[in-house]
C-alpha cells in the first residue's frame, strides 16, 4: 500500500471517528432536552401562560377550518392544543413529542373523552411515522417559538414536518412571527465581584458571564428606542436554515439617557381564523414566559433624543449544542458624549431557561 493510500485511509478514519463523536454528542444533547421537557414543572409553566395559551384556544377552538381535519400537532406536551384541535371537530389528531411526557398526554385525552380522535405517538417528529392510515395531514399546530424566537432550534422540526406530511394548501397554526430590537436603560452587569474572589482573580468567569444573553422581564420605562425589525417569517415559504442571518439594524433614539443592552422580542400570528389572532413578547404587552431577551452592552452608551444606534445583529444555532444561539452584534455609535464602534459576542442557553444551571 502507498504512503498515500494509507494516509487517505487514516484521514478518512478519523473523519469518521469525528461524525461519529459528533452523532453521539447530538443524541446525548437531545436526551437531555426531552428529559428537561419531561419534567411536570416545566409543562405546568407554559400551561400557566394565559398569553400563550389565549392565542391558542381563540384561533383553534372556534376555527371551522379543523372540522372534520387531520391535525398533527408537532411537540405537544401534555397536549392541550391537541384537545383544542378535537373540540374544534378534527376527525384525528395526531399529537408528537420526543419527552416521556406523553405517558401522561395519552391518560388526559383519554380522559377528556378524546381518546378515540387523538393519537399520541412519542418520539422526535423527524423519526417516526404517522399510524399506517394516515398519508398526509391537513393541519399542522406548533408552538415552535423559544426565547428570541430560535431558542431551542424546534422551527426546523416543523419545516421538516411541514414539507413531508402537510397537504398541498393546508394550514399552519401559528403562519407568522417577526423578531424585533430595541434600545434599553438598565444597570450595569454586577461583574466586578469575579476580579476578587477571596484575594484571587476570577476573570475568566467574568468574561464568561458577559458573553451570556439573558432572559428577563423589561418594563416600557427602560425603552430608549424605536424598535427595528430584523427578521420577518412566512411558516408557508420558509426553508432550513432560516434560524442563521444577520440583519442590518437602526434604532432611533426617543429620550435621552444611558442604553445598557439591547432587547430583542418578538411577534407572533395566526392568520387563517375568522378574526386575525395574535400575540407579542414585547415590554409593552401582557407577560408571557418568553420575557424578553437583553444583551448587555460592555459600557453604557450616553444617548440623546433623535440620535441612532446602528449596527448588524448576527444569529446562529451554537456550535457546542443544538438547542442553544450565538449571536454576534455589532454596534456603530456616532453621539454627541461619544462614539462607540464595537462587536460583541452572546450565547443564549435552553438549559438555563428551563431552570438547568
Amino acid at each position: 500500500m502507498s504512503q498515500v493510500a494509507a494516509k487517505d485511509e487514516i484521514d478518512l478514519s478519523e473523519m469518521e471517528s469525528v461524525e461519529n463523536q459528533i452523532l453521539k454528542d447530538r443524541r446525548e444533547q437531545e436526551a437531555m432536552y426531552f428529559q428537561l421537557y419531561s419534567r411536570l414543572e416545566v409543562q405546568e409553566w407554559l400551561l400557566k401562560d394565559s398569553v400563550r395559551n389565549k392565542a391558542y384556544r381563540e384561533a383553534i377552538l372556534h376555527n371551522k377550518s379543523f372540522k372534520n381535519k387531520v391535525v398533527l400537532e408537532v411537540g405537544c406536551g401534555l397536549g392541550m392544543l391537541s384537545i383544542f384541535a378535537a373540540k374544534a371537530g378534527a376527525s384525528r389528531v395526531i399529537a408528537v413529542d420526543g419527552s416521556s411526557i406523553t405517558d401522561y398526554t395519552s391518560r388526559i385525552a383519554e380522559e377528556n373523552g378524546y381518546g378515540s380522535v387523538i393519537t399520541v405517538v412519542r418520539g422526535k417528529v423527524e423519526d417516526i411515522e404517522l399510524p399506517k392510515d394516515i398519508q398526509k395531514v391537513d393541519i399542522l399546530i406548533c408552538d415552535w417559538m423559544g426565547h428570541c424566537l430560535f431558542l431551542e432550534n424546534m422551527l426546523e422540526s416543523l419545516i421538516f414536518a411541514r414539507d413531508k406530511w402537510l397537504v398541498k394548501g393546508g394550514l399552519i397554526f401559528p403562519d407568522s412571527a417577526q423578531l424585533y430590537l430595541t434600545a434599553i436603560s438598565g444597570q450595569d452587569q454586577d461583574l466586578g465581584f469575579w476580579h476578587d474572589v477571596h484575594g484571587f482573580d476570577l476573570s475568566a468567569i467574568r468574561r464568561r458571564c458577559a458573553g451570556k444573553a439573558l432572559v428577563e422581564h423589561v418594563t416600557t420605562g427602560q425603552v430608549m428606542s424605536r424598535v427595528y425589525l430584523v427578521k420577518s417569517l412566512d411558516l408557508y415559504a420558509i426553508r432550513e436554515g432560516s434560524s442563521v442571518f444577520r440583519s442590518f439594524y437602526d434604532l432611533k433614539v426617543t429620550r435621552s439617557g444611558q442604553v445598557h443592552g439591547l432587547l430583542a422580542y418578538f411577534d407572533v400570528g395566526f392568520s387563517k381564523c375568522q378574526r386575525w389572532v395574535s400575540f407579542s413578547t414585547s415590554p409593552s404587552a401582557p407577560w408571557t414566559h418568553w420575557n424578553q431577551t437583553v444583551f448587555y452592552l460592555e459600557a453604557p452608551l450616553p444617548v440623546q433624543a433623535g440620535e441612532s444606534i446602528k449596527g448588524v445583529f448576527g444569529i446562529q444555532p451554537s456550535a457546542e449544542s443544538i438547542f442553544d444561539l450565538e449571536f454576534d452584534i455589532y454596534v456603530d455609535f456616532e453621539g454627541k458624549e461619544k462614539s462607540v464602534t464595537s462587536k460583541q459576542s452572546f450565547v443564549l442557553s435552553s438549559t438555563l431557561q428551563l431552570g438547568v444551571a
